[in-house]
C-alpha cells in the first residue's frame, strides 16, 4: 500500500501540479490582461487629462474669440451707424448741391438778363453820347449865332442911333 499510496500521492501531486500550473497559467493570463487593461485605463486617463487640458485651453480661446467676436460686432454696429450717418450727410450735401445748382441757374438767367440790359444801356449811352455831342455842336453853333446876332443887333442899334441922330440933325436944320 505504501507503493500504491505513494503512487496515488504522486498522481495526486501530479494532478495538483497540473491544476496549479493551469491555475498559475490562468492567473498569469488574467494578470497580463489586467496589466493590459490597467495600461489602457492609465492611457485613457492620460488621454482624458490631455483632453481636459486641451478643453481648458480651447475654452480660454473660445472666451477670447467670443470677446473678439463681441468687439467685432460692436465695431460692425458702429461702422454701420457711421455709414448711415455718412449716407445721410451725403444726401444732405447732394440736396444742398442741387439747391445751389438751381440757384446758380437762376443767377445765370439773371446774369444773362443783366448782360442784355447792360448791352441795351451801353447802346443807349452811346446814342446819348452821340446825341450829346451833336447837341454840343448845335449849342456851340447857336451860341455863335447868338453872338453874331447880338453883334449885328448892336451894330444895327448903333447904326439906328447914328441914323436917328442924323435925322434929328436933319430935322433940326443943321447941315452936316
Amino acid at each position: 500500500m505504501s507503493d500504491d499510496t505513494s503512487q496515488r500521492l504522486e498522481a495526486i501531486q501530479g494532478e495538483l501540479a497540473t491544476i496549479l500550473e493551469a491555475r498559475l497559467a490562468e492567473l498569469n493570463r488574467t494578470l497580463r490582461d489586467t496589466e493590459a487593461a490597467t495600461r489602457r485605463i492609465i492611457s485613457a486617463e492620460v488621454e482624458i487629462e490631455r483632453h481636459r487640458g486641451a478643453q481648458a485651453s480651447l475654452d480660454g480661446q473660445i472666451e477670447h474669440l467670443q470677446a473678439d467676436l463681441d468687439e467685432g460686432r460692436e465695431r460692425a454696429r458702429s461702422l454701420a451707424q457711421r455709414e448711415r450717418d455718412l449716407n445721410t450727410e451725403r444726401e444732405r450735401q447732394r440736396d444742398e448741391v442741387l439747391r445751389l445748382e438751381d440757384e446758380v441757374r437762376g443767377v445765370e438767367v439773371e446774369v444773362e438778363r443783366t448782360r442784355g440790359r447792360v448791352t441795351d444801356l451801353e447802346a443807349e449811352a452811346e446814342a446819348l453820347r452821340s446825341e450829346n455831342q451833336s447837341l454840343r455842336v448845335k449849342l456851340k453853333t447857336l451860341e455863335e449865332n447868338i453872338l453874331r446876332m447880338q453883334k449885328i443887333k448892336e451894330e444895327l442899334m448903333s447904326s439906328i442911333s447914328g441914323l436917328t441922330a442924323q435925322m434929328s440933325t436933319l430935322a433940326g436944320g443943321s447941315p452936316e
